[in-house]
Order: C-alpha cells, then sequence, then structure tokens
C-alpha cells in the first residue's frame, strides 16, 4: 500500500527547521527596516534644514549695506530688537537685499518660540506677515562679525530618532564686497 501525506514526525522536523531559519532571518529583517526608516528621516530633516540655509544664504550673499542696519549688509538682534554690534549671539538677523525687479527689499529671519519665521518688506519698519519656514527648532542662534553670518539650528526630533539622524546645522553665509 502506497503512502499519501506526511508522518508526524517529518512535519515536525519541517516546522523545526523553518522556525531556526526565521530565527535567523528576523534580526536582519528588522535591521533592514530600522535603516530604512533611519534614511527616510535623514532625508526629511536635510531637507528641511538645507531650504533654510539655503534661503538665508542666498539672501546675505545678495546683501547690500544699509544705515538701518549700523552701515552693514546684515543685522543680528537681540530679545528686545537691539542691533548687535560686538558679534554676540543674537535670535533674529535682518538682511538689506533687493527683490528680482531690482527694487530694495528687507529680509527677517526670527527665532519665535519653536519657529524660525521669515518677514520680507520693501522698509525695516513695514515687513510683512510671519511665515514659518522651519518649526521644531530646539535652539537657533545667529552671529554677524566681518561681513560673515554664521547661524546654528537644530531641530527636535523624535525619542525613537535620537542619536540616529543628524538634525542640527552650523554654516555660514558670506557678504559680497559692497563697491558702492
Amino acid at each position: 500500500m502506497k503512502k499519501k501525506g506526511f508522518t508526524l514526525i517529518e512535519i515536525i522536523m519541517v516546522t523545526a527547521i523553518m522556525g531556526i531559519v526565521m530565527l535567523m532571518f528576523s534580526p536582519m529583517i528588522d535591521a533592514f527596516m530600522g535603516a530604512q526608516d533611519r534614511l527616510y528621516n535623514q532625508s526629511k530633516v536635510d531637507s528641511r534644514l538645507n531650504e533654510v540655509v539655503e534661503f538665508i544664504k542666498r539672501d546675505v550673499r545678495n546683501a547690500k549695506s544699509d544705515s538701518n542696519l549700523g552701515g552693514e549688509p546684515v543685522g543680528v538682534f537681540d530679545d528686545t530688537d537691539t542691533l548687535i554690534n560686538d558679534g554676540s549671539i543674537g535670535k533674529k538677523v535682518i538682511i538689506y537685499t533687493t527683490d528680482l525687479s531690482g527694487n530694495p527689499k528687507y529680509v527677517q529671519y526670527a527665532i519665535d518660540g519653536s519657529d524660525i519665521k521669515l518677514k520680507e518688506g520693501s522698509s525695516i519698519t513695514s515687513l510683512g506677515n510671519n511665515s514659518t519656514i522651519l518649526s521644531d527648532v530646539e535652539v537657533g542662534e545667529f552671529k554677524y562679525q566681518d561681513k560673515i553670518l554664521l547661524f546654528h539650528f537644530k531641530i527636535d526630533v523624535p525619542e525613537r530618532l535620537e542619536g540616529k539622524v543628524r538634525n542640527e546645522v552650523r554654516d555660514v553665509g558670506i557678504t559680497r564686497i559692497n563697491l558702492q
């Protein structure tokens, strides 16, 4: 008589072997999924930070000297809106530049709580509405000295990503020499 199907011993052996194989591969699958998650989140953080950095560097590069900013193209202000002249750290920077048509404009980047806000206007006293360009800012500071704007931002990331993704940027914006 021909035997049909598997014996109980064969089924137990196959199940045990499959279990051992799954135990060997599960850490690799978990590590792969974790790496994918970190790469995705690092990409999101990098794009947010790089966008703000490029905005600031572009405006500083195109800045022009202005008497409202102490004869400088860039002015850093403290919490009381006082212009800082000694190279100290401030929470707001105003840049005098021009728009695409060549008309003068002032651009302000300010740390407001946990946000970096952008304002623009044709005069230093008539800066327009706030628009948030970066949120969840843990640390934000500006320092201007010798035609160089140094800035540092650190954004708050979820606890599961702490120490696993780069969440801060330190960069500089250098003004052009004003030959006027």
